[in-house]
């Protein structure tokens, strides 16, 4: 999948198995080549998220003043880029749902834990798709909160298994807890709630029953909660009842593979199971739901179904089966040898962050691109001739990411010869101008039925479209004019270029398009026939060497323009120098500006200024040598056409919108003021860009061809 932002929201970063899986999740979908955003309340894991390079961002979400928290939210989301909202709580959910409805970007609900029915009754916020860890835990979903199957996807909880590996015992960790190098040890790591908690009180309780079968033995007891005070008075009865000091009450910690190195058992649920398998430790499973006992070869498939004991399990949690499992581990050592190979390698096969992170990729990927199949996909352009080259890569990427979709292109016609043989698009509509012709626009895109509309365009009148034309999906980008008619925003701004355009297909799901157009044109054989006689009938041979320049910018944008005389200057040159014909080209309307180059030319130019539609001076493009001119639609119409280019830039921003493909030769005057947001009325820096400057740049087009 494409590079996403994707932001995580849980209430707060302390201690716990939810938390480090975030944390972990975050890491490896990095890796991935995603950039993931934790947001939160804060808390003792800070420090991990920061160390594993996610970026955390602090926001008070608990509570009831939580929900106060959704417009700030939304402007996180508007100033990160965020593409999709993954929740990871309750909680978290409600205040996700409804920042990204504001924000209006793809939304996913994790449930991490079981929860009562009657619940479901005040759950607004499951998503499209909503993830669980066990299969237990999707079933709880489907049967008692009445969710459909295909709505519920379940993933691996995932372990670090580079921080959690097998190694040596911390001897500094033996040190600081006082502990006895040679007594067996058993550690348990938990969050200590109601539940969870009563795992650490039975355990305590089986002291006698472990005694039995591992004299001496001493267990390390981590975890923060509600209960951390009862277990640790709990603990200190038990050693008092002992004689010595069996259990050894360490609180919160974040040190947990260090505590892990010290085991020669672990008594855990969910995360701290599989941590502790990746560290090469037998493991007993016992959690909030019960007991499932030793994790073997011939258990882990019903343990991970269980999610180890946390969401359900065959037996309740007593200090006899966890005494009789500790004890049978501690007992044999041929079997905790076993045991040790068994649960490392399992880890590695399946459990690790990257089979948690390529799971939820997946599940990701179809929250993007929505629940149910896309059958027609609209399309609405951009009326200039450079944008619409920009969105082919898009189109390309969206024709992958739907290979079986009908995909409408709606444009101007002036642009219709450059799609008819489009290999991305099935259909073309016109876009006439007038209310009544959009109307009957969206009319027809209605009665095709169409699923997503794409809005390249950024003007009211195309989000009315979308709007009007019933599509379920409806996709522009935030700074779009009425955006709120879009039910799905993608938060760039700016200009287009390829790489905002693109934006748009991976946010519904698709790979990352490619930024360049080069080749992506398919001019039909009768507008090339036209082209190569318009030629013909104003003199110019089949063999002639063409250069042909287009002098002049769009009408909204006559600040990139040059001068008249001194792109005559550049014409002179290319005919004398290098023995061209020369083509002047332009729109209808840029007759006056086109012709004053004419005029000045000491050489006889051949004016088609009006008399090509965009397909023919496509066609003319392609037979050129080199085209000259400033930022302009002819400039990216010659290089998708494979033919170099010399465009002089001055306010506009090459590295954004400087022709596709290689050859070609971007002449600015490099003052510090450009590129610039707003342009000046002296053109500085047009006028700074001299025929020197120019010639120098055609010079070396015209040696690379030789």
């Amino acid at each position: 999948m494409s590079a996403l932002t994707i932001l995580h929201l849980l209430p707060w970063l302390n201690y716990g198995g939810v938390e480090k899986y975030v944390i972990g999740l975050s890491a490896a979908l990095q890796r991935r080549g995603h950039r993931c955003i934790i947001v939160s309340s804060g808390g003792k894991l800070e420090g991990e998220a920061d160390a594993a390079g996610i970026r955390h961002i602090p926001l008070h979400i608990r509570g009831r003043r939580g929900l106060s928290a959704v417009p700030r939210l939304a402007a996180i989301i508007d100033r990160e880029h965020v593409d999709l909202l993954a929740a990871h709580n309750w909680t978290a959910g409600a205040v996700g749902f409804l920042a990204s409805r504001l924000a209006r970007i793809p939304y996913c609900f994790t449930v991490h834990g079981m929860r009562e029915p009657i619940q479901r009754f005040l759950v607004y916020y499951w998503g499209e798709k909503v993830i669980t860890v066990s299969a237990a835990g999707r079933d709880h979903l489907i049967r008692k909160f009445h969710l459909p199957p295909q709505r519920v996807v379940t993933s691996v909880i995932g372990v670090d298994a580079e921080r959690f590996r097998p190694g040596p015992p911390a001897l500094s960790l033996v040190h600081e807890l006082g502990l006895d190098r040679a007594a067996p040890k058993i550690v348990h790591v938990s969050r200590f709630s109601r539940g969870k908690g009563e795992v650490a009180l039975r355990l305590i309780e089986a002291a006698r029953g472990i005694e039995g079968t591992a004299p001496g033995f001493q267990a390390i007891i981590a975890g923060v909660g509600a209960l951390a005070d009862e277990i640790a008075a709990r603990a200190d009865d038990a050693n008092r009842g002992l004689g010595r000091r069996a259990f050894v009450f360490v609180g919160g910690r974040s040190d947990v593979p260090e505590l892990m190195s010290l085991a020669d058992v672990v008594v855990g649920t969910a995360t701290v199971a599989l941590e502790a398998m990746a560290c090469g430790k037998p493991v007993v499973a016992a959690g909030k739901a019960g007991f499932v006992g030793v994790v073997t070869p011939e258990t882990l498939a019903a343990a991970n179904a269980t999610c180890f004991g946390d969401h359900a399990a065959p037996e309740r949690v007593t200090f006899d089966n966890l005494a009789g499992a500790i004890g049978g581990v501690l007992s044999d050592a041929s079997r905790g040898e076993e045991l040790r190979e068994f649960s490392r390698r399992a880890v590695l096969r399946s459990f690790t962050m990257g089979h948690a992170a390529e799971s939820v990729e997946r599940v990701y990927g179809d929250v993007l691109s929505g629940s149910r199949p896309v059958r027609r996909i609209a399309a609405f352009h951009l009326n200039q001739v450079g944008d619409l080259l920009f969105s082919l890569p898009t189109l390309a990427a969206l024709r992958r990411r739907f290979p079986h979709a009908e995909i409408t292109s709606v444009l101007r016609p002036n642009l219709a010869e450059l799609m008819q043989e489009c290999p991305f698009i099935d259909n073309v509509i016109l876009r006439r101008g007038g209310v009544a012709r959009e109307i009957r626009v969206a009319q027809e895109l209605r009665r095709r039925g169409v699923d997503v509309a794409v809005a390249f365009s950024q003007s009211s009148s195309t989000a009315l479209q979308t709007f009007v034309c019933g599509a379920r999906t409806r996709i522009g980008f935030v700074d779009a004019d009425t955006g709120w008619l879009l039910n799905r925003r993608v938060h760039v701004r700016g200009l287009p270029w390829p790489g905002k355009l693109g934006r748009l297909a991976i946010c519904l799901g698709a790979d990352a398009p490619g930024s360049s157009y080069v080749g992506m044109l398919r001019i039909p054989s009768a507008v090339r026939k036209r082209a190569g006689a318009l030629l013909q009938g104003h003199g110019v041979e089949s063999a002639a060497r063409l250069a042909v320049i287009a002098p002049a910018a769009s009408g909204r944008q006559r600040y990139k323009g040059w001068y008249p005389a001194r792109f005559a200057e550049v014409g002179d040159y290319l005919h004398e120098r290098w023995r061209t014909t020369v083509v002047l080209v332009g729109a209808p309307g840029e007759a006056v500006e086109v012709s004053r180059v004419a005029s000045a030319m000491s050489a006889r130019a051949v004016n088609l200024t009006g008399e090509t539609s965009t397909g023919e001076l496509a066609a003319i493009l392609e037979r050129a040598d080199l085209l000259v001119g400033v930022d302009s639609g002819p400039v990216h119409l010659a290089a998708a056409m494979g033919t170099p280019v010399v465009v002089l830039f001055g306010p506009t921003d090459p590295s954004r919108t400087a022709p596709q493909g290689e050859g070609h030769e971007v002449v600015t005057a490099g003052l510090d003021c450009g590129p610039c947001t707003k342009p000046c009325a002296t053109m500085e820096c047009m006028k700074a860009i001299t025929v020197e400057l120019v010639t120098a740049a055609v010079d070396k087009v015209f040696a690379r061809a030789k």
